[in-house]
């Protein structure tokens, strides 16, 4: 989303249980191979220019595009707090957002009633954004 170019390709962005910076998730992920592999295979506190390098929260200034976040509660892999923060900055930015929160489901959304919901959500947002 914080890239100019990318951004403008598209009208309008969902964001499924993103990550928004890979200092935090460094730490509070329960899944430490996916944020090291990401990083070349380090820890943050061995190689903290690693995780700078590509870390969302760095290209915040540049978001521009419409972003329906949507976040499972019981995600230990990526956590709420993410989700949220990136919520938080795009409202203060102005930037029309609008967030999704599942108390109750994890990194996929599998109760069948939340996967309505999730589409026609999802659905909704493009159509609003896109037409």
């Amino acid at each position: 989303a914080g890239h100019p170019k990318m951004s403008q390709r598209f009208r309008a962005l969902v964001n499924h249980d993103g990550l928004f910076d890979m200092r935090e998730m460094a730490y509070v992920t329960e899944e430490l191979w996916f944020t090291e592999h990401d990083a070349g295979g380090f820890p943050q506190y061995v190689n903290p220019e690693a995780y700078e390098k590509f870390n969302p929260v760095n290209h915040v200034a540049n978001w521009t595009q419409p972003m329906l976040v949507i976040q499972g509660g019981r995600d230990y892999r990526v956590p709420d707090t993410q989700s949220i923060g990136t919520f938080t900055a795009l409202q203060r930015q102005g930037i029309p957002s609008r967030m999704l929160y599942f108390p109750k489901e994890n990194h996929w959304t599998l109760n069948a009633f939340n996967l309505v919901v999730w589409y026609q959500e999802i659905f909704d947002w493009m159509k609003q954004w896109t037409d």
